[in-house]
């Protein structure tokens, strides 16, 4: 499983699970609004929850990424850009109204901007 072609194209091991980390929340929007015109207007809160869930395992999941690699010198090659454009979680914490998300998907960028400036005045 590791090593098929979606994994291999995404960049392969921790790169392609952060960009999935990015990549499946805002691709289940289209999911989330499918479905929740499709169904039953009951149904619409389980949708919503499903995408914040969807939102909230994206942002744990770079963050747990970046813990394991917090500098830029270290991180396997792609994986500083991947981590960096996590504030595109914003667009379906956004979606959902999931406040606490929106705040959540610039800690990582945030994050990975902090340690190459501490890295660089390090090398000083």
């Amino acid at each position: 499983m590791a090593d098929s072609a979606v994994v291999a194209r995404l960049g392969g091991g921790v790169v392609a699970a952060a960009r999935l980390c990015v990549i499946v929340p805002a691709v289940f929007i289209v999911a989330y609004f499918l479905l929740a015109m499709v169904t039953p207007r009951a149904f619409v809160p389980v949708w919503v929850w499903t995408e914040r869930a969807v939102v909230s395992a994206g942002i744990a999941g770079v963050l747990w990424i970046f813990t394991r690699h917090p500098w830029h010198s270290r991180r396997p090659a792609g994986l500083t850009h991947a981590l960096a454009v996590s504030c595109l979680l914003v667009l379906p914490a956004v979606v959902t109204g999931f406040w606490p998300a929106v705040f959540g998907a610039f800690v990582t960028p945030l994050l990975v901007a902090g340690s190459a400036i501490v890295e660089r005045l390090r090398s000083v």
